[in-house]
């Protein structure tokens, strides 16, 4: 019988672990996709899917999040699957009323960060876009100042350099609806929105893969829509026959390094049909995260730019010309948090934020 104990014992230790499975949702228990899922000391573990689901965090006994719509916050998991119940931020826009004068103006705020395990932060940019749209000529303005840090001086540099534009593009509102803008952009891979619901849409290709879900909830007057590029992307290319192109980013994939994935998630403000306007932009999300294999070693990385809308208004040259110069800030980063403070902008996990509050103190590059 000892024999056999040993034996069993034995047997169990070979066995491979159970996955803890756990499945973000919000406090009307649906799925929230797209959430960063960190250990305590902000060891990115992964993000969740569509379904809000993460397959494995790893055996933590303690997790913590993040994502743009919610509250950051520890979540006791003992290793265990289950459901965890995310906060949602009190961050909203002030209501106002739609006149006649020809300009809307929105100011967006942007912050971005990319992130590696083992060294924390190594980039960090945050700005304000003042974004003003002609409604009479349709033309769209967008000025942004921003400001950045990084580890070394010629990280930031580059970075300003090679996604300098790129992220203040991403800053700025967009002027079509995004559920359109997604099915025009990946119209060859015939992306479509299926009823699921009374409020919930699937998009999903012509071969039925799902790319996201647009959500309303009529409660709160909130659309949200969420979808994966990496997937729709290789997709699309596919579908264009780019073979050269499709090989060449699956090569800079693999040598960025396993696992990569690129997710959007927006949050706008909706009217009881259920319709809005690029002003009504309340929040979004990029995500890109990836593990990178180096001396045995894995080490993940994410790269994420969270954008806000925190003022419009509607109103005639003049106003606009003194808006801006009331809106105009000086990009210290005093000013900052207290830009994100006042405008009620969900904060950033404690351990990511201690690490940004010694790279800006204590690198000499302005």
């Amino acid at each position: 019988m000892r024999q056999l104990i040993t034996v069993m014992l034995m047997l169990a230790a070979m066995l491979p672990a159970s996955a803890q499975r756990i499945q973000t949702v919000d406090e009307n228990g649906e799925p929230v996709p797209y959430v960063s899922v960190f250990t305590t000391d902000a060891q990115l573990i992964g993000i969740t899917d569509f379904n809000g689901v993460i397959d494995d965090v790893k055996g933590a006994d303690i997790i913590t999040v993040s994502h743009v719509a919610y509250k950051p916050n520890l979540y006791k998991v003992n290793g265990k699957s289950g459901r965890i119940t995310l906060i949602e931020a009190d961050f909203g826009l002030p209501e106002v009323t739609v006149t006649k004068k020809p300009i809307v103006y929105a100011q967006t705020y942007y912050r971005l960060y990319l992130y590696e395990d083992s060294l924390g932060i190594i980039y960090y940019r945050s700005g304000l876009t003042d974004n003003s749209y002609d409604r009479t000529k349709k033309k769209l303005s967008a000025d942004t100042h921003h400001t950045s840090k990084a580890i070394k001086g010629i990280i930031k540099t580059l970075f300003n350099m090679a996604i300098g534009k790129e992220i203040d593009r991403n800053s700025r509102l967009k002027m079509q609806k995004i559920e359109n803008m997604i099915i025009n952009r990946y119209k060859i891979i015939g992306a479509k929105l299926v009823q699921e619901g009374p409020d919930k849409k699937r998009i999903i290709s012509n071969k039925g893969t799902t790319l996201g879900y647009v959500t309303d909830n009529r409660e709160t007057g909130l659309r949200r829509i969420s979808y994966e590029a990496t997937t729709a992307s290789r997709l699309r290319l596919e579908a264009e026959g780019k073979t050269k192109e499709l090989a060449k980013r699956k090569k800079n994939d693999s040598e960025m390094g396993d696992k990569k994935v690129e997710t959007n998630y927006f949050v706008y403000r909706i009217d009881d049909d259920g319709n809005y306007s690029p002003e009504d932009m309340m929040m979004q999300q990029i995500n890109i995260s990836w593990d990178k294999e180096k001396n045995g070693r894995t080490s993940h990385r994410i790269f994420a730019i969270e954008v806000y809308n925190t003022d419009r208004a509607y109103v005639t040259k003049d106003e606009l010309k003194q808006l801006k110069k009331d809106n105009r800030m000086n990009m210290t980063y005093d000013n900052i948090r207290q830009f994100e403070k006042t405008h009620k902008i969900p904060a950033l996990l404690p351990a990511v934020q201690k690490r940004l509050n010694e790279l800006w103190r204590g690198d000499s590059d302005d």
